[in-house]
Formats: C-alpha cells, sequence, structure tokens
C-alpha cells in the first residue's frame, strides 16, 4: 500500500513543506525532536487538519488535492488514529467502545479475544469508560482502533500514558501480532522506535530528513534520549544495555532492560 503527501503551509514559527512516497509495511516511525509537526502531519492525512495545503493520496485513492478542491472528512478515508489522550466514548463501557468500533469495521477484522489479551484489558471490559485510569484508557483506545480495522493506523505517543509491565506487553503485541493492515508510529524514546518500527521516517522542522530501513537511518537517531544511551543488543537474549546518562537516578549503571520480543530491524541477522 502507496501513501504519498506533498504538504506544505506554516506551521507556528518555521514553514511546513513535507514530501514522501512511502511503501507502507508493518510499523513505520515517524521520529524527530517535540515541535517538528509530527502530530500535525498524521492528522493531516487523517483529515482532521486542513491548515496544510497539498495533495495526499492512500493506495491509489485521493485524499486531498488543495489545486483540484478534494479533501475527504475523516470519515470517508478509513484512516484510524490512537492520540497521547484516548477519547473514549464517555457513555459506553470498554465493551461497548469495542463493539462499535468492530460494527464500523469493514474487512480484515481481527479477532476480538486476540486483541483483548493483546492489550491486556480482560478485567476491563464490563467497566465505564469514564472510570479507568490514563492507561487503562490508552490501552482501550488501542484495542479501539485496532477493531476498527482501517486502511492505516497512525499511532501518536500511544504508549507515553503506560507503565513499564503495561508498555512492555503492548510493545510484544504491536510488534509480534501479523495485524492485516500498516500502521504509522510516532515515539520520542529511542528503543521503543529501534525495537517496533521498520522503516523510519526521520522528520526535522517542518520537513523530512530521511526516510528508509531503520537499520539505516536509524543510525541518525540521537544516541542519548531521556535517561540512557543504547549501547548494545544481544540477539540471542534479546537485551538491550543501556549506558546511564547524567541524572539519572532511578536506574543503575551496566542494568540491562529486557525485551519482549527482537526489534523488527534486527531480523535480518544483523546485531550492530
Amino acid at each position: 500500500m502507496l501513501l504519498s503527501f506533498d504538504l506544505h503551509g506554516h506551521l507556528g514559527q518555521f514553514q511546513f513543506d513535507a514530501k514522501c512516497d512511502l511503501q507502507m509495511a508493518g510499523i513505520t516511525g515517524l521520529f524527530g525532536p517535540s515541535g517538528v509537526g509530527k502530530t500535525t502531519l498524521l492528522r493531516a492525512i487523517a483529515g482532521l487538519n486542513r491548515t496544510l495545503e497539498g495533495r495526499i493520496e492512500l493506495d491509489g485513492r485521493v485524499l486531498q488535492d488543495s489545486d483540484r478542491g478534494i479533501f475527504l472528512p475523516p470519515e470517508q478515508r478509513r484512516i484510524g488514529m490512537v492520540f497521547q489522550d484516548s477519547r473514549l466514548f464517555p457513555h459506553l463501557t470498554v465493551r461497548g467502545n469495542l463493539e462499535l468500533a468492530k460494527r464500523q469495521a469493514r474487512d480484515k477484522v481481527i479477532p476480538l479475544q486476540k486483541v483483548i489479551d493483546g492489550c491486556g484489558i480482560r478485567d476491563l471490559m464490563d467497566k465505564p469508560a469514564p472510570s479507568l485510569s490514563a492507561g487503562q484508557r490508552q490501552r482501550v483506545a488501542i484495542a479501539r482502533a485496532l477493531m476498527a480495522a482501517p486502511k492505516i493506523l497512525l499511532l501518536d505517543e500511544p504508549l507515553a500514558a503506560l507503565d513499564f509491565a503495561s508498555r512492555q506487553h503492548l510493545m510484544g503485541f504491536l510488534n509480534d501480532s501479523a495485524t492485516p493492515f500498516p500502521m504509522v508510529y510516532i515515539s520520542h524514546s529511542v528503543s521503543e522506535t529501534l525495537s517496533l518500527c521498520d522503516p523510519l521516517i526521520l522528520m526535522g522542522p517542518g520537513c523530512i530528513d530521511a526516510v528508509g530501513p531503520t537499520d539505516e537511518v536509524g543510525q541518525r537517531l540521537p544516541k542519548r534520549r531521556g535517561h540512557a544511551e543504547v549501547t548494545h543488543y544481544d540477539p540471542a537474549t534479546r537485551q538491550l544495555t543501556l549506558t546511564l546518562a547524567e541524572h539519572a537516578p532511578e536506574l543503575e549503571a551496566g542494568q540491562v532492560v529486557g525485551l519482549v520480543s527482537e526489534p523488527r530491524w534486527l531480523r535480518s541477522g544483523s546485531t550492530e
């Protein structure tokens, strides 16, 4: 499935001018510093932002063409999006949110039980949406988006509100499950991006700096992000070794953090 976009306009204090032809498959990473327009780009693709002019085409279908006056509304694009906040329907239970999404799906629906187990929400099904914690709401939002079976799914830091165990569990599910539709995934975590995504889009202020396989473009990611630097990956044990960054009292020097699954871009056999 080919996603093409050529978008331009003003974004804050800089000019937005992003162009890309991307063959969608698996999970495509979208990485860049805060404020460069990653969320703006995803919202434009989903039809939720009309401030950018230009053209968007998905799988041969024109979603936007400013020169021809074409702009399909979000409900006609069949593109799912998970925001940093969950945006569940508050009048429905968890089960009600998922069943509504399933009724809206046209084809390629993932089995409900697989989504429930993969997102770790078995004990939440009969709870009303407003009663959930932030992390629980986010897991349900991801499950609801999967049940809707969109043509593509856009994920804007979907794991940010989750605790470590839930984050690892969901990363494993997204990484290992054969979802029938491709995804675009925003994360500010280098290790998360390297574990989940291939290919990778590297974004600068309002522009696309690089697009390509993660093992190539990933070399341009910042070596230090957050509290630690990823210094080694062991494919035999599926572990990342982190070197402690400055001011990280919650980590210990030389600490090894286990991964739930092997990074996609290392499955070809590379261990660097």
